[in-house]
Protein backbone atom coordinates (compact mmCIF):
# COMPACT_ATOMS: atom_id res chain seq x y z
CA UNK A 1 0.00 0.00 0.00
CA UNK A 2 2.84 2.36 0.70
CA UNK A 3 5.65 3.45 0.06
CA UNK A 4 6.35 6.02 2.94
CA UNK A 5 8.80 8.43 1.36
CA UNK A 6 9.73 9.53 4.71
CA UNK A 7 9.36 6.06 5.99
CA UNK A 8 7.70 8.00 9.05
CA UNK A 9 3.91 8.77 9.10
CA UNK A 10 2.94 12.45 10.35
CA UNK A 11 1.75 11.24 13.64
CA UNK A 12 5.49 9.93 14.51
CA UNK A 13 6.77 13.51 13.86
CA UNK A 14 3.82 15.17 15.25
CA UNK A 15 6.41 15.86 18.83
CA UNK A 16 8.78 18.16 15.64
CA UNK A 17 5.58 19.04 13.72
CA UNK A 18 8.18 19.45 11.14
CA UNK A 19 8.54 15.85 8.97
CA UNK A 20 10.64 16.77 5.94
CA UNK A 21 11.44 19.86 6.63
CA UNK A 22 13.40 22.90 6.10
CA UNK A 23 15.83 25.22 4.20
CA UNK A 24 19.24 25.90 3.23
CA UNK A 25 21.93 23.28 2.36
CA UNK A 26 25.11 23.89 3.49
CA UNK A 27 27.46 22.42 1.80
CA UNK A 28 28.85 18.61 0.22
CA UNK A 29 29.61 16.12 2.10
CA UNK A 30 33.07 15.95 4.11
CA UNK A 31 35.03 12.78 3.04
CA UNK A 32 35.21 9.65 4.92
CA UNK A 33 35.54 8.62 8.58
CA UNK A 34 38.71 8.61 10.30
CA UNK A 35 37.10 5.71 12.56
CA UNK A 36 38.06 2.23 11.02
CA UNK A 37 34.47 1.06 10.05
CA UNK A 38 35.29 -2.25 7.66
CA UNK A 39 33.25 -5.04 8.73
CA UNK A 40 34.54 -7.18 12.02
CA UNK A 41 32.65 -10.33 10.50
CA UNK A 42 34.37 -13.55 11.06
CA UNK A 43 35.53 -15.43 8.13
CA UNK A 44 33.51 -18.80 7.08
CA UNK A 45 34.61 -21.37 4.51
CA UNK A 46 33.22 -20.67 1.48
CA UNK A 47 31.57 -23.40 -1.15
CA UNK A 48 34.54 -22.84 -3.77
CA UNK A 49 37.48 -24.77 -2.70
CA UNK A 50 37.43 -23.53 0.81
CA UNK A 51 38.34 -19.74 -0.03
CA UNK A 52 36.87 -17.58 3.24
CA UNK A 53 34.05 -15.66 2.41
CA UNK A 54 32.61 -12.87 4.45
CA UNK A 55 29.07 -13.40 5.52
CA UNK A 56 28.53 -9.45 6.28
CA UNK A 57 29.81 -8.70 2.75
CA UNK A 58 27.56 -5.97 0.87
CA UNK A 59 26.52 -5.79 -2.66
CA UNK A 60 28.57 -2.65 -5.03
CA UNK A 61 26.82 0.13 -4.41
CA UNK A 62 24.99 1.71 -7.78
CA UNK A 63 24.65 5.08 -6.77
CA UNK A 64 21.72 5.42 -9.25
CA UNK A 65 19.32 7.09 -6.57
CA UNK A 66 18.42 10.40 -5.19
CA UNK A 67 18.23 11.43 -1.41
CA UNK A 68 14.96 12.77 -0.28
CA UNK A 69 15.99 14.83 2.78
CA UNK A 70 13.99 18.13 5.25
CA UNK A 71 16.07 20.59 6.81
CA UNK A 72 14.76 22.32 10.04
CA UNK A 73 16.05 25.67 11.16
CA UNK A 74 17.16 24.57 14.97
CA UNK A 75 18.28 28.32 16.30
CA UNK A 76 15.71 30.45 17.48
CA UNK A 77 16.23 33.10 14.86
CA UNK A 78 14.97 30.66 12.31
CA UNK A 79 12.81 28.00 13.64
CA UNK A 80 9.98 28.74 11.71
CA UNK A 81 11.90 27.79 8.39
CA UNK A 82 11.45 24.56 7.07
CA UNK A 83 12.09 23.04 3.80
CA UNK A 84 12.58 19.53 1.81
CA UNK A 85 15.52 18.84 -0.15
CA UNK A 86 16.62 16.57 -2.92
CA UNK A 87 20.32 15.60 -3.24
CA UNK A 88 22.53 13.29 -5.38
CA UNK A 89 23.23 9.98 -3.21
CA UNK A 90 27.06 11.35 -3.24
CA UNK A 91 25.66 14.53 -1.49
CA UNK A 92 25.83 17.02 -4.79
CA UNK A 93 23.10 18.84 -6.64
CA UNK A 94 21.29 20.02 -4.05
CA UNK A 95 17.60 21.14 -4.55
CA UNK A 96 15.03 22.80 -2.41
CA UNK A 97 12.70 20.81 -3.89
CA UNK A 98 9.59 22.21 -2.33
CA UNK A 99 11.36 25.68 -2.66
CA UNK A 100 11.93 25.36 -6.12
CA UNK A 101 7.86 23.31 -6.67
CA UNK A 102 6.81 26.47 -6.16
CA UNK A 103 4.49 26.18 -2.67
CA UNK A 104 5.05 29.62 -1.71
CA UNK A 105 4.03 30.82 -5.44
CA UNK A 106 0.69 29.22 -4.64
CA UNK A 107 -2.65 30.72 -2.99
CA UNK A 108 -2.69 30.56 -0.80
CA UNK A 109 1.38 30.05 -0.04
CA UNK A 110 2.30 27.01 1.31
CA UNK A 111 5.32 25.70 3.64
CA UNK A 112 6.78 22.56 4.85
CA UNK A 113 7.04 24.03 8.50
CA UNK A 114 4.59 21.05 9.73
CA UNK A 115 5.42 18.56 7.17
CA UNK A 116 6.02 17.60 3.67
CA UNK A 117 6.08 14.05 2.34
CA UNK A 118 6.75 12.85 -1.11
CA UNK A 119 5.37 9.72 -3.01
CA UNK A 120 8.83 6.90 -3.76
CA UNK A 121 8.24 8.14 -7.47
CA UNK A 122 8.07 11.87 -7.06
CA UNK A 123 5.21 12.12 -8.59
CA UNK A 124 2.71 13.38 -5.61
CA UNK A 125 3.18 15.18 -2.57
CA UNK A 126 1.38 16.17 0.66
CA UNK A 127 1.64 19.52 2.60
CA UNK A 128 0.54 19.43 6.31
CA UNK A 129 -0.60 23.08 6.39
CA UNK A 130 -1.43 23.60 10.16
CA UNK A 131 -0.27 22.34 13.34
CA UNK A 132 -1.48 19.55 14.87
CA UNK A 133 -5.25 19.34 16.65
CA UNK A 134 -6.92 16.63 18.81
CA UNK A 135 -8.26 15.26 15.67
CA UNK A 136 -5.22 15.30 13.48
CA UNK A 137 -3.61 17.05 10.74
CA UNK A 138 -4.74 19.37 7.47
CA UNK A 139 -3.34 17.90 4.35
CA UNK A 140 -3.07 19.84 1.18
CA UNK A 141 -2.99 16.44 -1.51
CA UNK A 142 -0.50 18.03 -4.91
CA UNK A 143 1.44 16.70 -7.70
CA UNK A 144 4.46 17.32 -9.55
CA UNK A 145 4.55 18.11 -13.11
CA UNK A 146 7.60 16.95 -15.32
CA UNK A 147 9.92 19.97 -14.22
CA UNK A 148 9.14 19.08 -10.67
CA UNK A 149 6.59 22.26 -10.25
CA UNK A 150 4.11 21.68 -7.96
CA UNK A 151 0.09 21.97 -8.46
CA UNK A 152 -2.44 21.70 -5.41
CA UNK A 153 -5.54 19.37 -6.50
CA UNK A 154 -8.65 20.67 -6.49
CA UNK A 155 -10.53 19.19 -4.13
CA UNK A 156 -7.36 17.86 -2.53
CA UNK A 157 -7.45 18.96 0.85
CA UNK A 158 -7.95 16.78 3.98
CA UNK A 159 -8.92 17.43 7.28
CA UNK A 160 -8.43 15.61 10.77
CA UNK A 161 -5.76 12.92 9.59
CA UNK A 162 -3.58 11.02 11.98
CA UNK A 163 -1.09 8.59 9.68
CA UNK A 164 -0.72 8.81 5.90
CA UNK A 165 0.91 7.19 3.30
CA UNK A 166 1.66 7.01 -0.64
CA UNK A 167 1.68 3.62 -2.23
CA UNK A 168 2.40 3.75 -6.25
CA UNK A 169 -0.72 6.08 -7.20
CA UNK A 170 -2.20 5.04 -4.25
CA UNK A 171 -2.19 7.49 -1.00
CA UNK A 172 -3.89 5.61 2.45
CA UNK A 173 -4.83 7.70 5.64
CA UNK A 174 -6.53 7.12 9.13
CA UNK A 175 -9.00 9.25 10.97
CA UNK A 176 -10.44 9.19 14.30
CA UNK A 177 -14.06 7.50 14.09
CA UNK A 178 -16.03 6.58 17.32
CA UNK A 179 -14.25 6.78 21.18
CA UNK A 180 -15.24 5.20 24.05
CA UNK A 181 -13.62 7.33 26.64
CA UNK A 182 -9.97 7.83 26.04
CA UNK A 183 -10.16 4.86 23.31
CA UNK A 184 -10.93 5.40 19.70
CA UNK A 185 -11.46 3.58 16.67
CA UNK A 186 -10.01 5.12 13.54
CA UNK A 187 -11.79 4.72 10.06
CA UNK A 188 -8.91 3.96 7.25
CA UNK A 189 -9.37 4.90 3.42
CA UNK A 190 -8.05 4.93 0.23
CA UNK A 191 -7.61 7.39 -2.65
CA UNK A 192 -6.96 5.74 -5.69
CA UNK A 193 -5.17 9.10 -7.69
CA UNK A 194 -4.82 8.01 -10.99
CA UNK A 195 -8.63 7.60 -11.24
CA UNK A 196 -10.13 10.27 -9.40
CA UNK A 197 -8.34 11.99 -6.35
CA UNK A 198 -11.99 13.49 -5.26
CA UNK A 199 -12.74 9.97 -4.19
CA UNK A 200 -11.75 8.73 -0.69
CA UNK A 201 -12.62 5.07 -0.62
CA UNK A 202 -13.15 3.54 2.85
CA UNK A 203 -11.91 0.00 3.81
CA UNK A 204 -11.13 -0.50 7.52
CA UNK A 205 -12.25 0.30 10.71
CA UNK A 206 -10.06 -0.46 13.53
CA UNK A 207 -9.53 -1.33 16.24
CA UNK A 208 -12.60 -4.01 15.96
CA UNK A 209 -15.77 -2.88 18.09
CA UNK A 210 -15.50 -5.80 20.30
CA UNK A 211 -11.69 -4.44 21.54
CA UNK A 212 -12.37 -1.27 22.05
CA UNK A 213 -12.46 -0.77 25.31
CA UNK A 214 -8.73 -0.50 27.34
CA UNK A 215 -6.96 0.21 23.66
CA UNK A 216 -4.51 3.13 24.01
CA UNK A 217 -4.37 2.72 19.63
CA UNK A 218 -3.59 5.93 17.96
CA UNK A 219 -4.21 5.61 14.55
CA UNK A 220 -0.61 4.20 12.83
CA UNK A 221 0.36 2.35 10.30
CA UNK A 222 2.77 0.47 8.16
CA UNK A 223 2.37 -0.71 4.95
CA UNK A 224 4.02 -3.00 2.39
CA UNK A 225 5.79 -1.56 -0.38
CA UNK A 226 3.49 -3.27 -3.06
CA UNK A 227 0.18 -1.71 -1.48
CA UNK A 228 -1.28 -4.97 -0.54
CA UNK A 229 -0.92 -5.86 2.89
CA UNK A 230 -0.73 -3.20 6.46
CA UNK A 231 0.04 -3.75 9.75
CA UNK A 232 -1.22 -2.05 13.21
CA UNK A 233 -0.64 -2.05 16.87
CA UNK A 234 -3.57 -2.58 18.75
CA UNK A 235 -2.13 -1.52 22.18
CA UNK A 236 -3.07 -1.23 25.80
CA UNK A 237 -1.14 -0.34 28.79
CA UNK A 238 0.04 -4.11 29.26
CA UNK A 239 -0.27 -5.61 25.76
CA UNK A 240 -0.56 -5.68 21.85
CA UNK A 241 -2.02 -7.24 19.17
CA UNK A 242 -0.26 -7.65 16.00
CA UNK A 243 -2.81 -6.97 13.23
CA UNK A 244 -2.25 -7.61 9.46
CA UNK A 245 -5.12 -6.25 6.86
CA UNK A 246 -4.50 -7.67 3.68
CA UNK A 247 -6.20 -7.39 0.11
CA UNK A 248 -8.77 -10.19 -0.83
CA UNK A 249 -7.97 -11.35 2.42
CA UNK A 250 -9.29 -8.77 4.94
CA UNK A 251 -7.74 -8.09 9.16
CA UNK A 252 -6.18 -10.75 10.61
CA UNK A 253 -4.46 -11.62 13.73
CA UNK A 254 -0.92 -12.08 13.92
CA UNK A 255 -0.17 -12.29 17.39
CA UNK A 256 -0.65 -11.46 21.02
CA UNK A 257 1.97 -10.23 23.77
CA UNK A 258 1.46 -9.45 27.33
CA UNK A 259 4.06 -7.94 29.74
CA UNK A 260 3.27 -10.33 32.02
CA UNK A 261 0.94 -13.85 31.43
CA UNK A 262 -0.87 -14.66 28.44
CA UNK A 263 -3.95 -13.59 26.91
CA UNK A 264 -6.56 -14.49 28.99
CA UNK A 265 -4.08 -13.80 32.56
CA UNK A 266 -2.38 -10.62 31.39
CA UNK A 267 -1.07 -8.94 34.03
CA UNK A 268 1.14 -5.53 34.55
CA UNK A 269 0.86 -1.74 34.13
CA UNK A 270 3.06 0.92 32.32
CA UNK A 271 2.54 1.38 28.98
CA UNK A 272 5.20 -1.24 27.54
CA UNK A 273 3.88 -1.38 24.18
CA UNK A 274 3.36 1.58 21.05
CA UNK A 275 1.58 1.57 17.93
CA UNK A 276 5.06 3.36 16.47
CA UNK A 277 7.08 0.40 17.82
CA UNK A 278 9.16 -0.88 15.04
CA UNK A 279 7.96 -3.37 11.97
CA UNK A 280 9.24 -4.88 8.95
CA UNK A 281 7.70 -6.26 6.14
CA UNK A 282 9.54 -8.36 3.73
CA UNK A 283 9.31 -7.47 0.02
CA UNK A 284 7.72 -10.27 -1.22
CA UNK A 285 5.01 -10.18 1.58
CA UNK A 286 5.38 -13.49 3.25
CA UNK A 287 7.24 -12.51 6.19
CA UNK A 288 6.68 -9.16 8.81
CA UNK A 289 8.77 -8.49 11.78
CA UNK A 290 7.73 -7.14 14.90
CA UNK A 291 10.26 -6.40 17.82
CA UNK A 292 8.82 -6.48 20.84
CA UNK A 293 9.00 -7.01 24.99
CA UNK A 294 7.07 -9.63 26.88
CA UNK A 295 8.55 -11.15 30.09
CA UNK A 296 11.85 -11.04 30.65
CA UNK A 297 13.02 -11.26 27.24
CA UNK A 298 13.21 -9.33 23.99
CA UNK A 299 12.28 -10.81 20.72
CA UNK A 300 12.26 -10.51 16.81
CA UNK A 301 9.26 -12.28 15.90
CA UNK A 302 8.25 -12.96 12.22
CA UNK A 303 4.95 -14.05 11.08
CA UNK A 304 4.23 -16.20 8.51
CA UNK A 305 1.62 -14.26 6.76
CA UNK A 306 0.81 -16.96 4.10
CA UNK A 307 0.05 -18.97 7.36
CA UNK A 308 -1.45 -16.62 9.79
CA UNK A 309 -0.52 -18.17 13.48
CA UNK A 310 2.97 -19.64 12.43
CA UNK A 311 5.16 -17.36 14.41
CA UNK A 312 8.68 -17.50 14.70
CA UNK A 313 10.80 -15.73 17.32
CA UNK A 314 14.40 -15.05 18.33
CA UNK A 315 15.26 -14.18 21.50
CA UNK A 316 17.66 -10.42 21.19
CA UNK A 317 17.71 -10.68 25.28
CA UNK A 318 17.08 -11.58 28.40
CA UNK A 319 16.86 -10.60 32.16
CA UNK A 320 16.83 -12.84 34.97
CA UNK A 321 14.18 -12.57 36.40
CA UNK A 322 11.10 -9.77 36.28
CA UNK A 323 10.41 -7.26 33.00
CA UNK A 324 12.67 -7.02 30.51
CA UNK A 325 12.47 -3.16 29.78
CA UNK A 326 12.52 -2.92 34.03
CA UNK A 327 15.41 -4.49 34.29
CA UNK A 328 17.43 -4.19 31.37
CA UNK A 329 19.62 -1.29 32.73
CA UNK A 330 20.64 -3.67 35.74
CA UNK A 331 24.69 -4.07 36.05
CA UNK A 332 25.33 -6.82 33.56
CA UNK A 333 21.88 -8.06 31.91
CA UNK A 334 23.52 -6.26 28.31
CA UNK A 335 26.38 -7.87 26.58
CA UNK A 336 28.85 -5.61 24.51
CA UNK A 337 27.34 -6.42 21.29
CA UNK A 338 23.41 -6.07 22.67
CA UNK A 339 21.15 -2.83 22.82
CA UNK A 340 18.73 -1.82 25.21
CA UNK A 341 15.68 -1.32 22.63
CA UNK A 342 14.82 -1.40 18.67
CA UNK A 343 13.97 2.23 17.49
CA UNK A 344 12.15 3.69 14.53
CA UNK A 345 11.39 1.68 11.32
CA UNK A 346 13.16 -1.78 10.51
CA UNK A 347 13.19 -2.85 6.63
CA UNK A 348 14.13 -6.32 5.34
CA UNK A 349 16.74 -5.70 2.57
CA UNK A 350 15.23 -6.09 -0.71
CA UNK A 351 16.12 -9.78 -1.51
CA UNK A 352 14.37 -10.36 1.88
CA UNK A 353 17.77 -12.31 3.43
CA UNK A 354 18.61 -9.53 6.60
CA UNK A 355 16.23 -7.33 8.68
CA UNK A 356 18.09 -4.14 9.21
CA UNK A 357 17.51 -1.90 12.25
CA UNK A 358 18.46 0.50 14.97
CA UNK A 359 19.48 -0.26 18.33
CA UNK A 360 19.69 2.24 20.93
CA UNK A 361 21.39 1.98 24.64
CA UNK A 362 20.40 4.60 26.71
CA UNK A 363 20.89 3.22 30.38
CA UNK A 364 21.38 5.58 32.62
CA UNK A 365 25.27 5.39 34.00
CA UNK A 366 25.74 5.98 37.64
CA UNK A 367 22.05 6.70 37.94
CA UNK A 368 22.32 9.89 35.23
CA UNK A 369 21.05 9.35 31.95
CA UNK A 370 23.53 9.87 29.54
CA UNK A 371 24.17 13.15 26.93
CA UNK A 372 24.17 11.06 24.25
CA UNK A 373 22.54 7.45 23.55
CA UNK A 374 24.50 4.71 22.12
CA UNK A 375 22.56 3.75 18.93
CA UNK A 376 23.68 1.57 15.60
CA UNK A 377 22.45 0.26 12.30
CA UNK A 378 22.42 -3.72 12.44
CA UNK A 379 21.85 -6.49 10.36
CA UNK A 380 20.85 -10.05 10.88
CA UNK A 381 20.15 -12.58 8.80
CA UNK A 382 16.27 -13.72 8.40
CA UNK A 383 17.21 -17.44 8.33
CA UNK A 384 18.48 -17.28 11.87
CA UNK A 385 15.74 -15.72 12.83
CA UNK A 386 13.08 -18.45 11.41
CA UNK A 387 15.41 -21.47 13.44
CA UNK A 388 13.91 -19.42 16.45
CA UNK A 389 17.63 -20.11 17.88
CA UNK A 390 18.72 -16.95 20.57
CA UNK A 391 21.11 -14.55 18.96
CA UNK A 392 24.30 -14.67 20.02
CA UNK A 393 27.36 -11.88 19.06
CA UNK A 394 27.86 -14.14 16.26
CA UNK A 395 24.36 -13.27 14.77
CA UNK A 396 24.33 -9.46 14.78
CA UNK A 397 26.55 -7.42 12.66
CA UNK A 398 26.66 -3.49 13.65
CA UNK A 399 27.33 -1.34 10.49
CA UNK A 400 27.89 1.81 12.05
CA UNK A 401 29.95 0.79 14.93
CA UNK A 402 29.92 4.30 16.27
CA UNK A 403 32.05 4.79 19.39
CA UNK A 404 29.82 5.09 22.96
CA UNK A 405 30.28 8.12 25.21
CA UNK A 406 29.66 11.69 24.77
CA UNK A 407 31.69 12.24 21.88
CA UNK A 408 31.72 13.16 18.20
CA UNK A 409 32.27 9.96 17.09
CA UNK A 410 28.96 8.39 18.97
CA UNK A 411 27.10 10.23 15.86
CA UNK A 412 23.34 9.40 17.50
CA UNK A 413 21.08 8.13 14.74
CA UNK A 414 17.14 9.08 14.81
CA UNK A 415 16.46 7.30 11.32
CA UNK A 416 17.57 5.50 8.18
CA UNK A 417 16.42 3.57 5.01
CA UNK A 418 17.84 1.52 2.13
CA UNK A 419 19.21 2.31 -1.14
CA UNK A 420 17.04 0.57 -3.76
CA UNK A 421 20.12 -2.02 -4.90
CA UNK A 422 20.43 -3.67 -1.10
CA UNK A 423 23.93 -1.98 -0.64
CA UNK A 424 23.83 1.34 1.13
CA UNK A 425 21.65 3.33 4.58
CA UNK A 426 20.97 6.46 4.72
CA UNK A 427 20.84 7.80 7.82
CA UNK A 428 20.35 11.45 9.92
CA UNK A 429 22.42 11.59 12.87
CA UNK A 430 24.67 13.81 15.27
CA UNK A 431 27.64 15.02 12.66
CA UNK A 432 31.30 14.26 12.39
CA UNK A 433 32.77 17.24 10.53
CA UNK A 434 32.27 20.95 10.46
CA UNK A 435 31.88 22.79 7.23
CA UNK A 436 36.00 23.32 7.06
CA UNK A 437 36.40 19.04 7.19
CA UNK A 438 37.71 18.83 10.50
CA UNK A 439 36.13 16.57 13.05
CA UNK A 440 34.13 18.76 15.57
CA UNK A 441 35.41 18.99 19.01
CA UNK A 442 33.91 16.22 21.52
CA UNK A 443 33.00 19.46 23.75
CA UNK A 444 30.83 21.30 20.98
CA UNK A 445 27.27 21.41 21.54
CA UNK A 446 26.87 20.65 17.89
CA UNK A 447 28.14 16.95 18.29
CA UNK A 448 25.16 16.46 20.45
CA UNK A 449 22.50 18.80 18.77
CA UNK A 450 22.94 19.21 15.46
CA UNK A 451 21.64 16.42 12.95
CA UNK A 452 23.22 15.69 9.18
CA UNK A 453 22.43 13.31 6.31
CA UNK A 454 24.93 10.18 6.22
CA UNK A 455 25.32 7.38 3.96
CA UNK A 456 27.31 3.55 4.53
CA UNK A 457 27.62 0.65 2.81
CA UNK A 458 26.08 -2.30 4.76
CA UNK A 459 29.31 -4.19 5.48
CA UNK A 460 30.42 -1.29 7.42
CA UNK A 461 32.81 0.93 4.90
CA UNK A 462 32.60 3.95 2.53
CA UNK A 463 30.85 5.93 5.48
CA UNK A 464 30.23 9.52 4.70
CA UNK A 465 28.40 12.71 5.66
CA UNK A 466 26.46 14.53 3.28
CA UNK A 467 24.92 17.18 4.12
CA UNK A 468 26.72 20.24 6.42
CA UNK A 469 24.85 23.25 7.67
CA UNK A 470 24.96 25.20 11.27
CA UNK A 471 22.12 26.43 11.47
CA UNK A 472 19.70 23.37 10.49
CA UNK A 473 18.78 20.37 11.59
CA UNK A 474 18.55 17.20 9.10
CA UNK A 475 15.74 15.18 9.45
CA UNK A 476 13.55 11.95 7.68
CA UNK A 477 15.81 10.53 4.78
CA UNK A 478 14.03 8.87 2.01
CA UNK A 479 15.63 7.52 -1.03
CA UNK A 480 14.20 7.87 -4.84
CA UNK A 481 15.19 5.87 -7.71
CA UNK A 482 16.73 8.16 -10.13
CA UNK A 483 14.58 8.77 -13.23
Amino acid sequence: MVNRTTNRSAARVAASMVAMTIIIWGGAGCGDDPKPSDGDASLADGDDGGVPTDPWAAPEESDDWQILHGYRGRLPSNSNESELWKIDSDGKNPLALTEFGGLKDLDPPLTCRYGCFVSHDLKWIVVVTGPPTADGFSLALGKFNAQQKVAILKGGELAGIVDFAFAGDRFFYSKKSTCVGPSCQYAFSVIELQDNVNASLPFLDFPLQAELEGSTYKGRFRVSPDGTTLVMLRTTIRSVNVYMWKDTVGLVELDFLCKYGTRDNCTGTGSEYSDTDPIAISPDNRWVAFFAFADKWHRIHLYDTQNPGNVISSIIGSVPSGSFIEKVCDAGVLASWQWQRTRADAFFTADGEELIFLGENACPVNGVAPPKPATDIYRVKTAKILTGLPLTAADVFSVTKNAPGDVTLNRRIDSFTLSPDGATAVFVATPTFDQSGNLIADGSARQRNDREVFRVRLDGSNIRQLTNDLSFAAESPAVIQTP
